[in-house]
């Protein structure tokens, strides 16, 4: 389990590469086909917006890419790794040390203090208590909340709820940051707050950030737009190939091609 290493690919290098996916479930007796044949290459540094209507099957690459699920057949690779062949405990370990994830609904426990929750995630690494909350409060602090350390979450606002939600996806240091519509709770400005961090962790960490988003504000810092439609990759943006305003999005021109994008 060595074979991710924190930052040091080259921007542009494949760090993640999704070959053939296909995704199937049986719903009441019938086969619903949640992923088609998906191939795309995902790259180190990268801020990739995953667009796409509700049941496009948007959420389901997601998961594929962020090891919380396995597809039905082709495979997914993060580095040299081949997730589709390891086991449940090895995929706990690369979610725990190379994937933080930020989700819409925050999943901050209610008991615990800011520094707290953020603290937990560096403990599952095997960290001592002292050093996971060391670790919590320069993550805090990188996301402008080192004076709320000791708030519980119904002590701040939805905006800092997504905040301590950020610092504990960074507190492990990932190479990848998973956000599934993490501006979907928050207004334009807080909102706008939010995208302002994950792109600054792109810019002067190279993490790499993919989002599935419904929220058109989220693509004007994006490198590439990919849009999933039926379970498919319908097309794939460069981000000065758009036209965005609050709201819609439109093509400056016909595009590039699919394939040369996945090159």
């Amino acid at each position: 389990m060595k074979n991710i290493q924190h930052h040091t690919l080259a921007c542009n290098e494949k760090l993640i590469g999704v070959e053939h996916v296909s995704k199937t479930f049986r719903m009441r007796g019938e086969v619903v086909h949640a992923l088609r044949d998906i191939s795309c290459k995902i790259y180190s540094g990268e801020y990739l917006s995953i667009m796409g209507p509700s049941g496009s099957g948007k959420t389901t690459l997601f998961n594929m890419i962020g090891a919380l699920d396995k597809p039905t057949s082709g495979r997914v690779t993060i580095g040299s790794l081949d997730l589709t062949s390891l086991s449940s405990r090895q995929l706990a370990y690369v979610r725990c040390n190379y994937i933080g994830y930020i989700f819409q609904s925050y999943n901050l426990i209610p008991s615990l203090t800011a520094q707290k929750n953020v603290a937990l995630a560096h403990v599952y690494t095997g960290a001592s208590d002292r050093d996971a909350d060391e670790a919590a409060k320069a993550a805090l602090e990188k996301v402008g909340l080192g004076h709320r350390l000791n708030h519980r979450p119904d002590e701040v606002s939805g905006g800092q709820q997504q905040r301590i939600a950020i610092a504990r996806a960074l507190v492990n240091e990932p190479s990848i940051i998973l956000a599934d519509e993490p501006t979907a709770n928050l207004d334009f400005k807080t909102g706008a707050d939010i995208i302002g961090i994950l792109k600054q962790l792109s810019l002067e960490q190279g993490v790499t950030i993919i989002t599935a988003t419904h929220d058109h504000k989220m693509l004007a810092n994006s490198d590439r737009v990919m849009w999933i439609r039926d379970g498919a990759i319908d097309h794939i943006d460069k981000r000065d190939d758009l036209h965005i305003d609050e709201g819609a999005v439109s093509p400056l021109s016909g595009g590039d091609d699919l394939e040369k994008l996945m090159e």
